[in-house]
């Protein structure tokens, strides 16, 4: 067994485990916020601090003193993928988890009973595998299936969570965070799969691990550094902010020209209908007003009581309730009254309509409005959701 040791990096790695860990305790026992969001960060930094407290165990040979942690983490990027979804998903639809998100689980759990022959060793015959005095005791077809496995389940996420994000709102923070977060677990894939290629060459330097920690490294530090200068992040993006009236406390914008740029939104919304474009952000309103964004903000929250992001779902959903109450499925069908007010897809439509109204769109157009049997005097087709 070789005399355990650190390096520069190993110090650097372990420094971000620690990190990492510490993080996502204040993610999980943080009371205020949007929880369910803070939780899936958190179990996602935790999974990277492991990943990377194990290899720091390797590299510097204290493996051999904690073989029961050996290859603990190996089947962790099953997980990667779908906690970054639906992380996403929590924050831009603000519901919590549900008994059938447990399907993401199924990859993660078929693979750690293919690795079972290894989990249930004791640490005497894993440290003697480590040393090459015996075999390992999965053959190499199960391994490399797994390996191979891995990454294109990491793939399939990356692919999925940005055709998700390309489907959602671009507004404002909520928007560059996702877009970040997704953008760190591309660096991660695209290092991951590097190594598992790199290493069928002859030039191949088992050094080159560190890239795949080093990537964890950033995403902890990213997320850390980001919760610090963005006070959302560790909020879960929950932006109802009753206590706005503090956040503005030295706003310049008096109440006489709160009054008339509140006046001013609401005329510009009713006539021109900014909420129906699907990339409306807060700096396009607050060009459109010619106000500050700041202002604009502070506006939303105190005299409307909501945040941008909910003030424009808000909106398009009254808008859209008019339409589904004037019109029959054969005037505009579901999805055409989505992107009509201005939503990217029939999910986020349907999932924000009833937050709003307690039902569905074709529930409500059905009890509201007149129906294509009732013009027709045929029974009228059932509209999928």
């Amino acid at each position: 067994m070789p005399d355990p040791s650190f390096s520069t990096w190993t110090i650097v790695f372990l420094i971000a485990a620690v990190q990492g860990a510490f993080v996502a305790f204040v993610l999980l026992v943080r009371k205020r916020g949007w929880r369910p969001a803070n939780r899936l960060l958190a179990a996602l930094l935790l999974l990277f601090s492991f990943t990377l407290f194990e290899y720091v165990l390797y590299w510097t040979g204290y493996i051999y003193s904690f073989m029961h942690l050996a290859n603990l983490s190996a089947q962790f990027p099953f997980l990667f993928g779908p906690l970054v979804y639906l992380y996403l998903r929590t924050i831009y639809e603000q519901r919590a988890l549900s008994r059938r998100d447990v399907w993401h689980l199924l990859p993660f759990c078929i693979a750690t009973m293919l690795y079972l022959p290894w989990l249930t060793l004791d640490a005497a015959a894993k440290q003697a595998i480590t040393l090459g005095q015996t075999g390992f005791p999965i053959s190499r077809d199960v391994l490399r299936l797994l390996v191979w496995t891995r990454v294109a389940h990491l793939a399939a996420y990356a692919v999925w969570n940005g055709w998700y994000l390309q489907q959602q709102p671009g507004v404002g923070k909520t928007a560059r965070w996702a877009r970040l977060i997704n953008g760190f677990y591309l660096g991660f894939l695209l290092a991951y799969t590097a190594y598992f290629v790199l290493v069928r060459f002859p030039f191949f330097s088992l050094a080159w691990d560190y890239h795949i920690s080093a990537t964890m490294t950033a995403f902890i530090y990213m997320i850390a550094y980001a919760g610090y200068v963005q006070p959302a992040v560790f909020d879960g993006f929950d932006f109802t902010e009753p206590g706005a009236p503090v956040k503005y406390k030295n706003s310049s914008l008096t109440e006489e020209a709160g009054r008339s740029l509140l006046k001013k939104l609401t005329d510009l919304m009713a006539q021109e209908q900014l909420y129906r474009n699907p990339e409306l952000n807060l700096d396009g309103l607050a060009s459109s007003l010619e106000a500050s964004k700041h202002h604009v903000s502070q506006i939303i929250n105190e005299q409307i009581g909501l945040s941008f992001f909910e003030y424009i779902n808000q909106l398009r959903i009254e808008d859209a309730k008019r339409l589904l109450a004037e019109t029959s499925r054969s005037d505009l069908h579901v999805i055409e009254v989505a992107y009509a007010v201005g939503f990217n897809n029939k999910v986020s439509f349907n999932n924000a309509f009833k937050r709003l109204t307690g039902m569905t769109p074709t529930a409500f157009r059905k009890s509201h409005a007149r129906t294509d049997d009732s013009a027709t005097g045929q029974p009228g087709a059932v509209e999928t959701q």
